[in-house]
């Protein structure tokens, strides 16, 4: 009897291994027979189509700069009594207190007089003329920003100046430098986030000396450039996220002297002097791209550059 089951218990070995290979074949036709174990479907494919990127979206930033004269200086301590320099990296607050510099958020609520003064005054006559040469510099100066997240751009802090000395703390000791020809800015880079916050950066840089040609690199490329030679103070960059409805502000330090924070703030003219600060704002709600809808696979694929200075030029 046990000679006689060997047989039929090979047939069932050879039938069973002979349905695990043809699985595939027989997996189809699962929901056609009864009682057999339906098969589980196969998973949606959610990548997104070759060359589809999420739509370029800019953020708008309004740049403020205010100027108070030594014997209306003391607005600028006021609204420095608001803000919250304890949201910026301790050791980037003695870096900057050592230059010459501090930096802090202020929130929404600002009492309506301090607001007042970070606000232009209204132009007079016609807007679309330029003031007269013999009109006197505005206090309050104000320009909008539309960035694409991770570009570099330009603030600039200070016009022009034949001869700049300046004096910069490197954490161990005091280096001094003649810069000809200088011009003192700001390289802003701006993230945006999810709950409508935007990420800052700010580095001091000096554009110094006479133009001069040189190789950039750029993307995976090189191209041939015309300028000023650039030095970056990168240990007092500024890293800050603005909230929605709050400002960034920076500024000098301490008495007047030649340190980085007087050569981006201080003004001097005709035997006086006057302080500037630096206010930055988020108007509207940025979004980032990562969660931006999709754009239309049908839609012709938009330049990102192209984006921007459609962005720039809209109304």
């Amino acid at each position: 009897m046990r000679h006689a089951l060997r047989p039929l218990r090979s047939h069932v070995v050879i039938a069973a291994l002979s349905v695990a290979a043809a699985g595939c074949r027989f997996g189809s036709l699962g929901d056609a027979l009864p009682g057999w174990p339906k098969a589980a479907p196969a998973p949606a494919d959610h990548a997104s189509p070759p060359g589809q990127r999420p739509a370029p979206r800019t953020m708008s930033l309004e740049i403020v700069f205010a100027r108070a004269e030594e014997h209306d200086a003391d607005w600028h301590r006021d609204l420095w009594s608001l803000a919250d320099e304890q949201a910026l990296d301790g050791g980037l607050r003695r870096r900057l207190a050592a230059n010459g510099l501090r930096a802090g958020l202020l929130g929404s609520h600002v009492p309506p007089e301090l607001a007042a003064r970070l606000e232009p005054p209204a132009p007079p006559g016609d807007p679309g003329q330029l003031p007269a040469d013999d009109v006197e510099r505005p206090a309050v100066v104000r320009r909008m920003l539309n960035l694409l997240p991770g570009r570099d751009n330009e603030v600039v802090a200070a016009t022009k100046r034949a001869e700049l000395i300046l004096f910069e703390h490197d954490g161990k000791e005091v280096r001094g430098g003649t810069y000809r020809d200088s011009t003192t800015y700001f390289s802003l880079r701006a993230w945006p986030a999810a709950d409508g916050r935007v990420r800052v950066e700010l580095v001091p840089t000096i554009k110094h000396g006479p133009l001069e040609r040189s190789w950039v690199g750029d993307e995976g490329a090189f191209r041939l450039e015309t300028g000023q030679r650039r030095e970056p103070f990168d240990r007092l960059a500024i890293t800050a996220t603005i909230p929605m409805g709050g400002t960034l502000l920076v500024g000098a330090a301490g008495d007047a002297s030649s340190s980085v924070g007087d050569a981006f703030f201080l003004e001097r003219t005709d035997g006086s002097q006057a302080r500037r600060l630096l206010a930055i704002r988020v108007r509207g709600r940025p979004v980032d791209p990562l969660f931006a809808e999709q754009p239309d696979p049908a839609a012709p694929d938009l330049d990102v550059d192209a984006a921007a200075d459609a962005a720039a030029t809209a109304p």
